[in-house]
């Protein structure tokens, strides 16, 4: 049950064989430690596995599963809950080490591949009798030693050392040139190409080849000589063009000679070099370039300054201007619900809960707009009176009066009728001022037992 108030007593009746098909709803909340120690133990090893995978229950909560008899369980515990654009709490450290530890090895490799632990620990690993563990080690290049580093270098492993390997490559240009005479991938090779040092030789034979992907990544590879990414800013292929577009040295005036075209829609991750500055004025130059690629890039970069943040948030580039909402947590609040109503993306949503959407007032601006995505909006106001909700509920917008029977502020008795509507039901349910008893009747009626 998605009802955030939804009390002890209902939620463990919730864990009967009856309710299965509620159990995904417990990876969303916040859990009682009473409800905790009931699905501990409980005989049906998915809820266990729910809890594992939960993003809102506690690392310590988590962690009980730790000895669970069955490995899949532990095996989702091993694996790092990913909710979208979030984080959740990482689990204590010494359960860490028991999952890297476990006899299972799907259980321990998963740990340390996706478990999301202390980089000490997986950097310990360097020595694992397993190869996988071995492999693991290597993306904590920077805290082993240079003894450990030329272990894993050459390992007896091909995994091991190809991993150790790419590691090694982004300061070592010999080992860039033994990845890419070794016949690598497509996938691996760009990345060994993009990321990799570079020589001058090596670089120009990659200019020179007939890989695009290839001359694309070189062109993004800031430590690649310029003198060579130059000569590709009249690559035949507009990828590549784009690519040497956005290199850093560039003018303004370098960068408007070269041909590329970034449209209104086109999906471009966000520029590396710029997305992790730290140089408050060359966030600014970025903010104030005609380049859109590098304006929509500079609204990923956390350190972006509060004036450039302003400058963004009237940029004629939607995308720009959504990137900047979804990332900076000090854009305008009704820069943040003009970027909503324009929004066309289904992740618009996320912008609601924006430290700075303005709710408050939004019934006396959009109670009445015919507009029903504004209308919807009315609901989110915290102050909306009884009498507003009651003819949003009765809207006939199934959207509107959805958003309506899950105010708390709604009258009872226009819940209790909204609870039994086909179009506002789930809604309703989900109502944090539905009462606990009436939660009870309702699993009742489904053939919950008590």
């Amino acid at each position: 049950m998605n009802n955030t108030s939804a009390p002890a007593d209902v939620l463990l009746r919730l864990l009967r064989q009856e309710a299965a098909g509620s159990w995904s709803a417990f990876l969303v909340r916040a859990l009682p430690d009473e409800v905790v120690d009931a699905i501990v133990v409980h005989p049906d090893r998915r809820i266990r596995s729910v809890l594992a995978e939960s993003y809102a229950a506690t690392g310590e909560q988590r962690g009980r599963l730790v000895d669970d008899p069955h490995f899949r369980v532990r095996q989702v515990l091993a694996n790092a809950p990913n909710p979208f654009r979030s984080s959740a709490p990482s689990l204590p450290l010494p359960v860490q080490r028991r999952l890297l530890g476990d006899p299972e090895p799907i259980v321990r490799r998963d740990a340390a591949f996706y478990g999301n632990f202390d980089d000490r620990l997986i950097a310990g690993l360097c020595d694992h009798e397993d190869a996988f563990m071995r492999e693991a080690s290597c993306s904590c290049w920077s805290l082993l030693s240079e003894g450990d580093r030329d272990r894993l270098l050459h390992d007896p492993d091909d995994g091991v050392r190809l991993r150790a390997r790419r590691m090694a490559c982004r300061d070592d240009a010999r080992w860039t040139g033994v990845l890419l005479e070794s016949g690598l991938d497509a996938s691996p090779r760009q990345d060994v190409i993009q990321y990799g040092a570079m020589t001058p030789a090596l670089a120009a034979q990659i200019a020179a080849g007939d890989d695009a992907w290839g001359r694309q990544a070189l062109a993004l590879n800031t430590r690649a000589p310029l003198d060579v990414v130059r000569k590709l800013a009249d690559d035949p292929e507009h990828s590549v063009r784009l690519a040497v577009s956005v290199r850093p040295e560039f003018t303004e005036a370098e960068r408007a000679a070269i041909d590329f075209t970034v449209g209104p829609s086109d999906r471009l991750g966000p520029v590396e070099w710029v997305r992790t500055c730290e140089d408050a004025d060359v966030l600014r130059g970025c903010a104030r370039s005609s380049h859109t690629w590098l304006r929509r890039s500079a609204a990923f970069a956390e350190h972006l300054p509060a004036d450039a943040v302003e400058l963004l948030s009237h940029d004629d580039d939607h995308a720009v201007r959504l990137l900047l909402c979804e990332r900076q947590p000090t854009v305008d609040g009704e820069v943040v619900l003009q970027t909503y109503l324009e929004c066309q993306v289904i992740t618009k949503s996320l912008l609601l809960s924006h430290r700075n959407f303005p709710k408050a007032g939004l019934a006396e601006r959009f109670a009445d707009d015919p507009d029903r995505v504004k209308r919807a909006l009315a609901v989110l106001d915290p102050d909306v009176d009884a009498d507003v909700l009651a003819r949003l509920l009765a809207d006939d917008d199934s959207s509107v009066s959805s958003a309506a029977a899950g105010h708390p502020a709604l009258p009872l008795d226009l819940l209790l009728g909204a609870c039994d509507n086909r179009d506002t039901a789930t809604s309703a349910l989900r109502n944090p001022g539905l009462p606990p008893e009436i939660m009870h009747e309702r699993l009742d009626a489904l053939g919950v037992p008590r």
